[in-house]
């Protein structure tokens, strides 16, 4: 079946969601008591893992091999976003701090930044418009290039 790669990486997600929660069941079910019964087959849910294992390479493969011309936006965009993240980080407190000197004395220091709140603003403000852009770029791609892939969630 088509599907475009917003659809895909969607079903990239619930494809990894489901294994995970297979893989969950898996470990709770394997080893029960004798007076306790088993809520699933343990050995059919493991086929169904391998199977979603495979589906999630093939789709994965899929996915890497649309986005081959597209990996220098993706790694930017990437890359931006950790940036932002970064510069949110950053302290631009200019106040002071006191240290102890003897029982009753105190000795100040200043804090100095080199990039102000205003600066560190207008940083983030410029990178998060070419993330917007580029974001808009990859939606765009994503929504009309198409890959063929059958899932085995039985999803459209």
């Amino acid at each position: 079946m088509m599907m475009s790669l917003a659809q895909a990486l969607k079903e990239k997600n619930r494809l990894a969601g489901e294994l995970s929660q297979n893989w969950t069941m898996i470990a709770r079910e394997n080893s029960k008591r004798e007076d306790v019964s088993r809520v699933i087959d343990v050995a059919e849910t493991y086929k169904k893992v391998q199977l979603y294992r495979e589906k999630l390479v093939e789709l994965k493969t899929k996915i890497g091999l649309a986005n081959a011309g597209n990996l220098e936006r993706i790694y930017r965009f990437e890359e931006l976003k950790n940036e932002l993240k970064r510069l949110e980080d950053i302290r631009t407190d200019e106040t002071s701090d006191f240290q102890a000197i003897g029982e009753s004395n105190y000795k100040e220091f200043k804090r100095s930044v080199v990039f102000t709140a205003a600066q560190i603003y207008e940083m983030r403000e410029k990178l998060q418009q070419e993330c917007n852009s580029i974001q808009d770029e990859l939606d765009a791609y994503n929504a009309t290039t198409k890959i063929d892939f059958e899932s085995p969630l039985g999803r459209k």
